[in-house]
């Protein structure tokens, strides 16, 4: 439980002006990044990093943590606006925030973006507060046979966000998973499908395939519309504002989401990508309008910004208690903290009590400040929706492959782009969803090392899959959930599914 005392002792260590000012430019720097396309969180913080070795500990964290928290929803500007997710986080957002964008209802799907985001952050943060040593110790339980079990689970977003059909879900899905297996093999170092191609060595990077599939199909589409109405066409409307009643009519998409987010943010290695796919799975899984997930819904953009954005409290929780960082991005902050003389693991929380929550409340500041900022964004973005697609187009294109070659300075990741996004429009062609694709390229790579860590430890054996109540909990969970699916689809399709279902 929280200590209010220790509380109210770090609440008086983090209102300086130093660290407030410190968040606020974490802040502004995060967005600046997120809706960078080729810019990442985790490139940001590394490129902050160097400017803490001279700050207190406490002003350091709050920079890190401003751009932490904010880069996330930088993202989703991009990815509603011009379908171009800023950072891969933002993926998810893109499949009905940019559909809403195209009905003239860009402002009302930005700002769910950010209202979505503001309290998911609030109450994931709440979550990691109270119930943080809860969540560390069973953390502490999770081995390989148990996150393979949670990745399971997780993959069975791969058919609820299927569209129409399974089998096509399940067509991406397998795009998803070989292109996934380019690189090295993770236990044995050998090469796989790199065709002689040094490049290929360390794999396709996951802003080169989100990038490709969600960004590269749109321009070839604007531009196939463009050729044949002959007509002058704009990216949309900046359209309605979000009314409260809009926003509260989502409570249950915001409290799901965030639970889900909280749930992948407290175990290290998953991120925000998988934790967005889950928030939004969660949500079309419980909406009554599921068939307008992708056509674009509020519903669909607030579970997505709900489930990443959850993830920023709960991944401080192994970090700090455990020494586990949750993320690439939280191993950096781990890294802060040890630049600063602090150990994260069990002894930190008893040595530095007001620190531990001081780190916590400076997450609910960088919220602050992230309305504030993402306010002001939302309200210069109207002079973006009213350039003629002619002159946006070619610059989202430059700015996708600018992005995508500064990752790794290599033009092969840029050929690989247009590959995939030649892929990609041949998939919309043929109605294939392109979510599944993406959501087994990220998790794929778990999947197959945990399997494997998993196999090498029993010697081949399948029983150590049902040794744990954890691993055994989430595998019944995932049979039940591609049980619901499959019925889902058959009630929502009739006939048709249950003939393709039979087949």
């Amino acid at each position: 439980m929280i200590d209010w005392a220790v509380l109210g002792d770090s609440l008086s260590l983090i209102m300086t002006w130093q660290v407030l000012a410190a968040c606020f430019a974490g802040v502004v720097w995060g967005m600046f990044v997120g809706v960078t396309p080729g810019l990442t969180g985790i490139m940001a913080v590394v490129i902050a990093l160097p400017m803490t070795f001279f700050m207190e500990a406490e002003t350091s964290i709050a920079l890190l943590l401003g751009i932490y928290v904010t880069a996330i929803y930088g993202g989703s500007v991009t990815a509603i606006m011009i379908a171009t997710p800023g950072t891969p986080n933002a993926a998810a957002t893109l499949l009905d925030g940019y559909p809403l964008a195209q009905k003239g209802k860009t402002r009302q799907a930005l700002e769910m973006a950010l209202y979505a985001s503001l309290t998911a952050g609030i109450l994931s943060t709440v979550i990691a507060m109270t119930v943080f040593p809860v969540v560390a110790s069973i953390a502490l339980d999770f081995g390989a046979p148990e996150v393979f079990a949670v990745i399971v689970f997780s993959i069975t977003i791969i058919a609820g966000v299927s569209g129409d059909s399974i089998l096509k879900g399940l067509i991406a899905a397998c795009f998803g998973f070989l292109i996934a297996m380019i690189g090295q093999d993770p236990i044995h170092g050998s090469s796989r499908f790199t065709f002689g191609i040094p490049d290929f060595q360390a794999g396709m990077h996951i802003l080169t395939i989100l990038v490709g599939l969600f960004t590269i199909p749109e321009v070839i589409a604007r531009a196939v519309e463009a050729f044949k109405s002959k007509e002058k066409i704009t990216v949309g409307e900046m359209g309605p504002a979000l009314t409260f009643k809009q926003y509260l009519s989502y409570w249950p998409t915001y409290a799901r989401s965030t639970l889900g987010g909280s749930l992948l943010g407290a175990l290290p290695g998953l991120g925000g990508s998988p934790a967005a796919f889950l928030g939004y799975f969660l949500a079309k899984r419980f909406s009554k309008t599921p068939r307008e997930f992708g056509k674009g819904t509020l519903e669909g953009v607030a579970g997505a910004e709900a489930g990443n954005n959850a993830v920023c409290g709960p991944a401080l929780v192994p970090m700090m208690s455990l020494g586990i960082p949750g993320d690439t991005t939280t191993a950096v902050l781990m890294g802060a903290l040890v630049i600063h003389g602090l150990s994260p693991g069990p002894l930190l929380f008893d040595n530095e009590p007001v620190f531990v929550y001081g780190v916590f409340l400076l997450l609910f500041v960088s919220l602050i400040f992230l309305g504030i900022v993402g306010t002001g964004v939302i309200r210069v973005a109207k002079w973006v929706v009213r350039i003629p697609t002619s002159i946006m187009f070619p610059v989202v294109l430059i700015l996708a492959t600018y992005g995508t070659y500064a990752v790794r300075s290599t033009m092969v990741d840029v050929i690989a782009m247009v590959g995939v996004g030649i892929l990609g429009y041949l998939m919309r062609t043929q109605k294939i969803p392109a979510a599944p694709f993406a959501i087994a390229f990220i998790l794929g790579p778990l999947l197959e090392n945990e399997l494997r860590k998993s196999l090498i430890i029993s010697s081949g054996s399948l029983d150590i899959f049902f040794q744990s109540g954890i691993s055994i909990t989430f595998l019944i969970l995932a049979l039940v959930s591609a049980v619901l699916t499959v019925y889902l689809h058959w009630r929502l399709e009739g006939s048709d599914a249950a003939r393709m279902i039979r087949d």
